[in-house]
């Protein structure tokens, strides 16, 4: 790993040298911050909300839409204008899942070596032009095409996001903010079902049908997106210049201490093999996994499902609104819960046990209000787990390779979950989908075994650490300490 140069106390060697002095007591030390420092502390964190969350919110809002309007475009004439059948469909929605799973760690190590503006902003304005001219096709091959091409151009943007996003925060900051960035899923949600309502209105207008409409207008909102994500996009901390130098020095020192690494210019094809080798990280990308089988089947097919109690387009497109507004509400209230008691595992658990309750009450029964209602159930509980097993797996890991491999690695198997959703709802299932219903509960009961093997075994070797068994890495010489990361002894694990 390439040192960093040495040149007069820069940030980082500051922040190494109080390291070592902190002895890698980071959030859960006991040691009182100054008033001054406290104060210091509250207001980059704020500057830092209200440059960066917004932003990201609305980008990968437009970013979520664009990947979730099939479903409602599928109401509005799409199968029979583009002479799709059988399972056309479904291989249209898998399809763009294969590239997206393909090229996010690529993208992660594109985006250490070049600013975030630039990559973010072209992917986004690529997949928003893709998106626009999907509108124009006229066959099963051509849509089929531009599906996989948005595949290739929303493939950087999650995990890039992630990556950036954890740069910017302590290791108990960036649960709450993961779960403000991925509220983007619920208001896309929710705006998906409106906006389909709406423009699907437009059926006929132009010669041209309800779903190119929305393809249309969502694609060119997004376009519109990438031209602020250049001018406005934040860098990296290390070469941020909205902070004053006293501001910026500060944060780069209370991000050095507080997340206890030694934080690597660029990712590394070595480093991320290794980070891949680690079992904090396969535990996350699968929970993740179970998480976005059932979180994008509800997404994409609630419409279809809501179409089965006998509603219109109109109303089974706005009726999906209420649902990821309420799982949107929870989702942020349990996260900042869980950020203020500082714990994460429980709460991911729970998500999950909330969401097969839901599922089931959604396959099972034949009343169609308590349908709907099993529907909130599923979406509320895994809106709970979605951001929190990103935060919990981040906090667990050190250094910007492995927070960026464990989120592009996350991120891509949890696409695989699209993939499986795409399969599981063929229309020959309707009206209550069973079998697609009960691979999302299998993957959901799976997701929390895994949650509570991952928290018994953490739990365990914070106990062994306390008692003082990690001891001997002690020895190692200060700087090779400094490198251990999250294998420090003084390293607590987040529960």
């Amino acid at each position: 790993m390439a040192s960093e140069p040495k040149t007069p106390a820069p940030p980082i060697e500051l922040a190494e040298a109080e390291l070592a002095k902190s002895s890698f007591e980071h959030h859960e030390s006991n040691v009182e911050e100054d008033e001054a420092d406290a104060a210091m502390m509250r207001r980059i964190t704020w500057k830092i909300d209200l440059r960066l969350l917004p932003l990201c919110v609305f980008i990968y809002c437009l970013c979520f839409l664009d990947r979730v309007n099939i479903g409602n475009a599928k109401l509005w004439h799409l199968e029979r204008d583009l002479n799709m059948h059988g399972l056309q469909f479904n291989i249209v929605t898998l399809v763009f899942y294969i590239p997206y799973i393909l090229f996010e760690i690529p993208a992660n190590m594109i985006i250490s070596r070049i600013k975030p503006r630039y990559w973010i902003s072209g992917l986004t304005f690529g997949f928003g032009l893709t998106v626009t001219l999907c509108g124009l096709c006229t066959n099963f091959g051509g849509f089929l095409t531009a599906r996989l091409f948005i595949g290739v151009f929303e493939s950087g943007m999650f995990p890039g996001f992630l990556l950036l996003i954890g740069s910017w925060y302590t290791r108990r900051q960036v649960g709450a903010r993961l779960a403000w960035f991925l509220v983007a899923n619920d208001i896309a949600g929710s705006v998906s079902g409106l906006l389909g309502a709406g423009l699907g209105s437009l059926d006929g207008t132009n010669g041209y049908s309800g779903w190119s409409w929305i393809f249309f207008i969502e694609g060119a909102m997004t376009c519109f997106a990438a031209i602020i994500a250049f001018f406005f996009l934040l860098p990296f901390p290390k070469e941020s210049t909205f902070l004053t130098p006293e501001e910026k020095e500060f944060w780069l020192r209370k991000l050095a201490i507080e997340n206890a690494h030694y934080e690597e210019d660029k990712m590394k094809l070595n480093g991320v093999w290794k980070a891949l080798l680690d079992w904090k990280l396969i535990a996350t990308a699968f929970m993740y996994l179970a998480v976005c089988t059932s979180a994008y089947s509800i997404t994409v097919f609630q419409p279809s499902i809501l179409s089965t109690f006998g509603w219109s387009s109109m109303k089974a497109n706005l009726l999906t609104s209420p649902v990821r507004i309420a799982s949107g509400i929870v989702s942020v209230s349990v996260a900042t819960l869980s950020n203020r008691l500082n714990k994460r595992g429980i709460f991911v658990a729970i998500g999950f046990c909330v969401a097969i309750l839901g599922l089931l009450f959604t396959m099972l029964h034949h009343d169609y209000r308590v349908r709907y209602m099993g529907l909130y159930f599923g979406a509320i509980g895994i809106y709970i787990a979605q951001p929190l097993v990103i935060a919990w797996g981040v906090a667990q890991v050190a250094g910007r390779t492995k927070r960026g491999t464990l989120t592009a690695a996350a991120s891509s198997l949890g696409q695989v979950g699209g993939i499986i959703s795409a399969l599981i709802f063929p229309n020959s299932d309707k009206p209550y989908y069973v079998p697609g219903g009960s691979v999302c509960v299998g993957f959901a009961a799976a997701g929390c075994v895994v949650c509570l093997t991952m928290w018994f075994f953490l739990s365990m070797e914070n106990k062994m650490r306390k008692a003082g068994k990690r001891d001997h890495l002690r020895s190692l010489p200060q700087e090779e300490q400094y490198k251990l990361g999250e294998k420090h002894p003084d390293f607590r694990y987040t529960m």
